[in-house]
Order: structure tokens, then C-alpha cells, then sequence
């Protein structure tokens, strides 16, 4: 995800561990008129051609809400199918839940080191900050450098800032987002700016960007420029890098594996990620049943429609056919990363 300029700090459990009464037809009728008036991505997935099949099938779920209004495992499986039908893992609901996270630095040998960043979430910044610096005086002797990405669902780009030094060879071009100027989309940034939920300094670029939506309402609107990505100087050290990913890493994860990729040091190692990066910058909206979130994304990228990443995920460079114990490994080696180091020695 990008760097929204608002702050969001919160972190989630899928809808299914929701036990509270759900009153059904108010919580689909709720997130239908969200999709439809606010998320970026409705418009591109219902278009023309499949507007008829849309409306036949929320016409469906609608009658069946009615039906088993109360009900809360029905109606939290009537939701998700509602959402499913946009192959978008930026579009769920959700409750609050606290996550452990493990944050990791490991030097393998004594050419060796591992990071590992189970989440790019805004909070986590600190962390992987901490992290890296810390730490700086191994990484910059290492001459193989591991960072292990398994089970990052991603948060926002300038989390993963402090680790560009370390794999950087050459400027990379970020592609950029259009925001799409909703009703909806416009309140929450004007709620933003009164409720003072925004970053320090950012007054005056959320302004122009109501001011920009509101002159483009019903449209899309690109904010800024394209971010180029460039280092004063290329670390003589590490050498190689490897980054290893599985079918958990998306979003800002997926951001970094892209820019990653650009580097002449890097070779990603796993499987194929989870394809959630081209709709993004999500926010959240209570539902009427309380403690329920529908969150949604308000941009798509402008990589679409030539390079989608959804539902296609991003290729390894080498693939690991072992079995992912990631949950496991916490603070050790295990055999992906083992992989990754023993391919990187063996291959100059």
C-alpha cells in the first residue's frame, strides 16, 4: 500500500472469528452501497459487459439477507461472498484483534546475516528502523544478506525505507495511484482534517487533495508525481541479497519485492506472491453492527491495465519447493532461508 498521509493504525481479524448478532441485510446493504459509491476498483470490475451479472447477483444475496437476518455465520459467509466476487484481498471486513509479530536479526556465519519482517505495518516502522540501524555494522560486512518477507501482509511503503540502502543498485521508477473522488472518499479526508488524524505537515497536501477530488468527483484524480527511487551511493556490501517470499506477502510487501527486483544484487527465492497490490490505500468504515469494519481501497495503480499484480501474484526469481515452516522459524534458520543461502554461495 502507499504512504497515505493520514494515519491508520490499526491491526485485524478476518470476519470469520466474528461471533457478535449481525443484522444482515443492513450490513450487506451497507457494504454494497461502499463498494459501489467509494471503492476504486468497482467500476474496472463492473463494467458493461458484466453489469447485468452483477446486478442478478447482488439482487440474490439481497433476498437471502432478509432471509437469515440474524443468523451470524450465514451472514458473515453472505458478506464475504458479496466481497469475493471482486478477487480483491484489499476488500474485507474485519474486526480488532492484537497480532504477535516476530522481528528478527540473525548473523548466520561470518558472511552471513538475516532479517526477518513479518509486517510492513505503519507501526512497525520503528522496528524495522531499530532493526537496521542496530545492526548496520554487520549488514554493511555481510557479503550475503537474507530478508525473509513470509507472512507480510504488507502496511505502507515508507516502512520498508531503511532497507532500500541495503539491496539499492540502480533508480527505480514507482509507478503511481488514482485516487477515485467519491462522496465517501472526499468525507474521509475532510474528517481527516477535523478530527486531526493525519501526519504532522500534511495539512496543506490533504487540502488540495480534497480540493482536487472535489473538481473531479466521479472521476479519478492522480495526486503528485511518479516516485523515482535513487541512493547517493551503492553499499559495497552485501554483495548478493536474497529475499524470500510465500503466497502471504502483499500490498507494500509486494511493493518492495517489485522494487527489489529492479537491484542487480537480488534474487527472490519461495513462491508466487498473493496478487494484492493493484487497488490499494485502503480505509476503514464501521458497519452497522458494531465492531464490524468494512475496510476498501480508494486507489488503483497505474500500472493497470498492462501489468496487473491481483490475483496473479509476483513470480520468484528461484522457486522453493520445500515445505514452508515459517510460522515455526521465528528467530532461526530454517530450510528456506538455508535454500537461499546455499544457492547464493553456489551461484557467483
Amino acid at each position: 500500500m502507499r504512504n497515505l498521509i493520514v494515519l491508520l493504525g490499526f491491526v485485524y481479524l478476518s470476519i470469520a472469528g466474528y461471533s457478535q448478532n449481525c443484522h444482515c441485510d443492513e450490513n450487506l446493504t451497507f457494504a454494497i452501497k461502499t463498494v459501489e459509491n467509494d471503492y476504486a476498483g468497482f467500476k474496472d470490475k463492473v463494467d458493461k459487459k458484466h453489469k447485468k451479472e452483477y446486478i442478478a447477483f447482488k439482487n440474490r444475496l439481497l433476498e437471502r439477507a432478509k432471509e437469515i437476518n440474524n443468523a451470524t455465520n450465514r451472514c458473515n459467509n453472505l458478506l464475504r461472498q458479496y466481497l469475493d466476487y471482486f478477487k480483491d484481498n484489499h476488500l474485507y471486513v474485519e474486526m480488532r484483534q492484537n497480532i504477535n509479530f516476530y522481528f528478527t536479526f540473525q548473523q548466520i556465519d561470518s558472511t552471513t546475516s538475516l532479517i526477518r519482517i513479518p509486517s510492513f505495518d505503519s507501526d512497525d516502522k520503528a522496528i524495522i528502523d531499530s532493526l537496521v540501524s542496530k545492526n548496520m555494522a554487520v549488514l554493511s560486512k555481510s557479503s550475503i544478506l537474507i530478508i525473509d518477507l513470509r507472512g507480510n501482509r504488507g502496511g505502507i511503503d515508507d516502512s520498508f525505507k531503511s532497507l532500500l540502502p541495503l539491496i539499492y543498485t540502480n533508480p527505480y521508477v514507482m509507478k503511481g495511484v488514482e485516487w477515485r473522488a467519491s462522496e465517501g472518499n472526499i468525507n474521509y479526508f475532510e474528517d481527516c482534517l477535523k478530527n486531526g488524524t493525519y501526519k504532522v505537515g500534511k495539512e496543506k497536501e490533504i487540502q488540495e487533495q480534497i480540493n482536487q477530488m472535489k473538481k473531479h468527483q466521479g472521476g479519478f484524480v492522480t495526486i503528485g508525481k511518479e516516485d523515482t527511487i535513487y541512493e547517493q551511493t551503492v553499499m559495497e556490501k552485501p554483495l548478493k541479497v536474497g529475499i524470500i517470499a510465500n503466497d502471504y506477502c502483499a500490498s507494500s510487501c509486494e511493493e518492495f519485492i517489485l522494487m527489489a527486483k529492479n537491484s542487480r544484487k537480488v534474487t527472490v527465492f519461495g513462491i508466487s506472491t498473493a496478487g494484492t497490490l493493484d487497488y490499494s490505500n485502503t480505509i476503514p468504515v464501521a458497519m452497522p453492527t458494531k465492531g464490524m469494519v468494512l475496510r476498501y481501497p480508494m486507489t488503483r495503480s497505474k500500472r493497470l491495465p498492462e501489468n496487473p499484480i491481483d490475483n496473479v501474484g509476483i513470480a520468484p526469481d528461484v522457486k522453493i519447493d520445500l515445505p514452508d515452516n515459517f510460522r515455526m522459524a521465528k528467530d532461526k534458520a530454517d530450510d528456506w532461508v538455508l535454500f537461499a543461502v546455499n544457492y547464493l554461495k553456489a551461484n557467483n
